[in-house]
């Protein structure tokens, strides 16, 4: 900002108040004639008497100096009822990365700041604006799952960031095969199939038993709907519109690892009948296993040479033990499994 328009905040009287300043992405999407959905971001600032002093949107997450921006608009023209043009005493945020960077230009205009763990009023206003813009048919959160917590949803975010780039898709060729994996080791077969080999789309097809894998495979050989009474748990790589706004909050929060825009995990279970669902709590624990698994047999175990020189001729059997949550746990994987 230009030292003249510095020195007009400067000169602007001071009062003995304090404002919130919130960067909050809304609870919406965009959806422009041409381009990509976006997700808008909000700059609110609130006095601590409860009232806006101003609010204004952005395409984007605001930078540190778009935050600044608003905070000084905010101060020579604040919102209709929100009192004359003025210098708060001090300014609150909950970002430390926006207090460390925004406070020493604040100083220089005599306004003291600092970082709480909380903007009471801020939080209140954002919630009842969230509130409005609430839809039934909104995307259910993973977080919504009962037993599904922040450091286990943390582990699959890391799980599937890893599968991304080790893109096990690139390694498999024409021949189509399932892989056979028991979680526990002990356990039950499930079915997976590697999804990318067509290079539309990209991630993992998880069937529950082999007749599901097989009604599968019939069914989309078919023309016409998909039919048939079997379940499939399946992730693929998408941009942040098909996601929850609780998952895509958490991300921003927690720092999750997503590769780029358009790989973002997306977890669903897909029945004819009832279309798509939210994954039980079971299936979130089964793939913090496998995904490590999964990731240390394609990153260190898989050479696509030798394995296709003899394909279909014998099978591969590989026995993994990978640290969950809840300790450390056995995943058998056998390969491949000929289907179709």
């Amino acid at each position: 900002m230009a030292k003249s328009s510095i020195n007009k905040i400067r000169n602007l009287k001071q009062q003995d108040e304090a404002w919130e300043v919130a960067v909050h992405a809304a609870r919406t999407w965009i959806e422009p004639p041409k381009g990509d959905p976006y997700r808008p971001w909000y700059v609110f600032i609130m006095s601590v008497e409860d009232k806006i002093i101003r609010y204004d949107r952005y395409p984007k997450k605001p930078t540190a100096h778009e935050v600044l921006e608003s905070l000084f608009k905010a101060m020579r023209r604040p919102m209709l009822g929100a009192g004359k043009k003025r210098r708060p005493s001090i300014v609150l945020f909950d970002n430390e990365a926006l207090y460390k960077e925004i406070s020493p230009m604040l100083s220089e205009i005599s306004i003291e700041s600092k970082k709480q763990n909380s903007l009471p009023y801020s939080y209140a206003a954002l919630k009842t604006l969230d509130e409005r813009m609430r839809h039934e048919d909104d995307l259910k959160s993973l977080l919504s799952i009962p037993g599904v917590t922040v450091p286990l949803l943390a582990r699959i975010f890391e799980a599937t960031a890893a599968y991304y780039r080790l893109a096990p898709w690139e390694m498999l060729q024409e021949e189509e095969f399932a892989i056979e994996i028991r979680y526990p080791a002990e356990g039950k077969a499930r079915y997976a199939v590697v999804i990318g080999r067509a290079g539309e789309s990209f991630g993992l097809s998880v069937n529950d038993s082999l007749e599901d894998l097989k009604q599968l495979i019939a069914s989309s050989s078919s023309q016409g709907m998909l039919s048939g009474d079997y379940s499939v748990l399946s992730f693929t790589y998408e941009s942040p519109f098909y996601l929850a706004f609780e998952d895509l909050d958490a991300i921003e929060k927690y720092g999750w690892d997503i590769p780029n825009e358009k790989a973002y995990p997306s977890i669903l279970r897909f029945n004819p009948k009832k279309g798509l669902l939210l994954p039980g709590k079971e299936d979130i624990f089964w793939l913090e296993a496998v995904l490590s698994a999964l990731n240390e047999f394609f990153g260190k175990h898989f050479d696509a040479d030798e394995f296709f020189l003899s394909f279909g001729e014998k099978e591969q059997k590989y026995k993994f033990e990978v640290q969950t949550l809840g300790g450390k746990k056995s995943v058998l994987i056998k390969l491949p499994v000929m289907v179709y």
